[in-house]
């Protein structure tokens, strides 16, 4: 297949396009800055700084939507909160139109989302099927995201979206930045510790992308999640059994909402969420409970 995908040079699409390379796909990737992105891509990977650069009669296959600014790297102020919305919805604005373009409509659109579109939603035990329990920012990004995304599908496209949770891994996100506070010891539970923790090995987040590419049929909202969520207590605790230090810190709400403001809700709120139509379709989680991954991402043998 001719895949195009954004967001291909980042944390989840560099192991992406790694597998979609191992299985033979022909890959074009945005990215703003190509000489860097091209540095981190399988060799024959295309590199574009605009679509235009992609022809009217290009027989494009599929597209893989992952851009997107990082929601944890700035403080929330209103102008921040409007650049992480455009980040999202302009890319896939200008995916569907290059869809509608194309000679030849590609076949199938993955478009990112995220478990944020259910809200802050305490212990409420939540699928695809799931209403948003709170309409706060996440639910109204990811809501419009997705609302834009849907576009494809009146193209005549088969749409996937994935609702996805925190993504672990080693070389990237959230325990890049925790793997050496907790090896130190100074790993601290945020609040009081029972919010939830919807989270994905690496390895399982890019078999669902692959997964929703390459089979035909496959459509819908998906929550790219793993079937055991934890609360933050719970996790913070596994964390730090599996670089064998103690867990003793906490950090109180009132001080990450001093230095986090609206960000913090982040961290202080969560999502219960279950991946009930990966499962009901016959999907096999590699690292299905937290333990277990932390042992694989920690380099401890399973």
């Amino acid at each position: 297949m001719n895949i195009l995908i954004t967001g291909g040079s980042g944390f989840i699409g560099q192991a992406l396009c790694q597998r979609l390379a191992r299985h033979g796909h022909q890959l074009t990737v945005l990215s703003r800055r190509p000489e860097r992105a091209a540095g981190c891509l399988p060799p024959d990977t295309r590199v574009i700084d605009s679509l235009d650069r992609i022809d009217d009669q290009e027989a494009l296959d599929a597209i893989i939507n992952l851009a997107g600014e990082n929601l944890f790297s700035k403080r929330w102020t209103p102008a921040r909160k409007q650049t992480l919305m455009n980040s999202r919805l302009d890319v896939t604005r200008a995916l569907v139109m290059l869809a509608r373009r194309l000679r030849h409509t590609p076949g199938v659109m993955v478009s990112g989302s995220a478990v944020g579109f259910y809200g802050d939603a305490g212990d409420a035990e939540l699928t695809e099927h799931s209403a948003a329990r709170r309409k706060d920012f996440g639910y109204r990004l990811c809501d419009a995201w997705e609302q834009t995304a849907r576009e494809a599908s009146r193209l005549g496209m088969r749409l996937c979206l994935i609702r996805t949770g925190i993504v672990l891994g080693r070389e990237g996100g959230m325990l890049a930045s925790l793997w050496p506070v907790y090896r130190l010891g100074l790993g601290a539970r945020l609040g009081d510790g029972s919010q939830w923790l919807s989270w994905i090995h690496l390895h399982d987040m890019v078999a669902i992308l692959v997964r929703a590419v390459e089979t035909p049929g496959v459509e819908g909202i998906f929550n790219a999640t793993a079937p055991g969520p934890v609360t933050q207590r719970h996790f913070h605790h596994a964390l730090a059994s599996a670089v064998r230090r103690p867990a003793p810190w906490a950090m109180p709400a009132p001080l990450l909402r001093l230095g986090l403001g609206e960000r913090a809700g982040l961290m202080l709120g969560g999502q219960r969420v279950y991946p009930r139509r990966l499962e009901d379709q016959g999907f096999v989680f590699r690292f299905p409970t937290l333990e277990n991954a932390l042992r694989d991402l920690a380099g401890a043998p399973r």
